[in-house]
C-alpha cells in the first residue's frame, strides 16, 4: 500500500535531480521553452548516475542499474514540487492510478499538498 512518505521522497528526488541538473548546466536561461537546454546527458544524485532526455517543456530522468530502474519525468523545470498522477505512476509502477490519487487526495486533506488541477498537485 502506498504511503505519504513515498510521495514526499519522490518530490525530494525530483528536486535533487533538478538541482543537480542546474549545477551541471548553470548558464541556462530559457525556462519557458527550454531551447538552450541540452537534449540529453547525465547528472549524479546520491552517487547514482541518471541519464536525461529533454522533451517538449520537460526532462525525463532515467536510472538503469543492477540495483534499480526508475523514471522521473519532470514536467515543470521551474517548480520541481509539482507532481501528477501520470508521472507518479511512471515511477511507482506497482501502484495503480486510483491508489496514487487516493494518497494524494489524503495529503491535500492533511494540508501537505495543494491540488492545482484534477490530476496535478503541489507540495506546500
Amino acid at each position: 500500500m502506498m504511503n505519504e512518505r513515498e510521495i514526499i521522497s519522490f518530490i525530494s528526488l525530483q528536486e535533487m535531480l533538478m538541482k543537480a541538473f542546474f549545477i551541471a548546466y548553470p548558464s541556462l536561461k530559457d525556462f519557458d521553452f527550454l531551447l538552450d537546454f541540452p537534449k540529453k546527458g547525465t547528472v549524479f544524485v546520491n552517487n547514482d548516475e541518471w541519464g536525461f532526455v529533454k522533451h517538449g517543456k520537460g526532462i525525463r530522468f532515467l536510472i538503469n542499474s543492477d540495483q534499480k530502474e526508475a523514471v522521473v519525468d519532470v514536467n515543470n523545470v521551474k517548480n520541481p514540487k509539482l507532481i501528477d498522477i501520470w508521472r507518479l505512476s511512471q515511477y511507482f509502477s506497482s501502484y495503480d492510478d486510483h491508489e496514487i490519487k487516493g494518497v494524494l487526495d489524503g495529503m491535500v486533506e492533511s494540508g501537505i499538498l495543494q491540488k492545482i488541477s484534477e490530476k496535478q498537485y503541489e507540495l506546500i
